[in-house]
């Protein structure tokens, strides 16, 4: 007998975080039920405090980035609400106006994460002579995850 399968695609379109912040306190909430089955915790929410410092923050790592910060927050934890002194210091610099490497905003402009990587990776680049192969076994990645850094930091390799 002949079995037939029919695959339906369902394209769906999701917006960054960033573009969507209402939904922190709803996703937050679900992490936070998740860590606590998992670590067998009793975190009931997030202080007041909390809020502003993850509304003000652009998540440039979308959801997965949210759910680490209440990852970690939810093992430091003691208490039954997760306050700022349990998020991570990059958080809460950010919010004092500093960047997570300790140096102050210039002009309002902070170093983006994109910044800070493609200055990275190109001077591991540099000491590798521009070997690709060994720039990875350095930086402890495949060289085609390196190859996709360097074409979405727009990289320039010399010829």
């Amino acid at each position: 007998q002949d079995l037939y399968y029919r695959i339906n695609v369902v394209k769906l379109v999701l917006p960054p975080l960033r573009q969507r912040k209402e939904d922190i306190p709803l996703l937050a909430d679900h992490f936070i039920r998740k860590y606590n089955r998992l670590n067998g915790k009793e975190i009931q929410a997030l202080s007041s405090e909390v809020f502003p410092v993850l509304m003000s923050h652009d998540f440039p790592g979308n959801v997965r980035e949210l759910e680490n910060i209440i990852e970690y927050a939810s093992v430091v934890c003691k208490n039954a609400l997760i306050g700022t002194e349990h998020l991570p210091d990059y958080l809460v610099l950010e919010l004092n106006g500093t960047s997570s490497f300790g140096t102050q905003k210039s002009r309002g402009k902070s170093v983006s994460w994109a910044d800070t990587e493609k200055n990275f990776i190109r001077e591991a680049l540099k000491g590798n002579n521009w070997s690709r192969s060994a720039t990875a076994a350095q930086l402890g990645i495949h060289t085609t995850t390196l190859w996709r850094k360097i074409k979405r930091l727009n990289i320039e390799m010399p010829k």
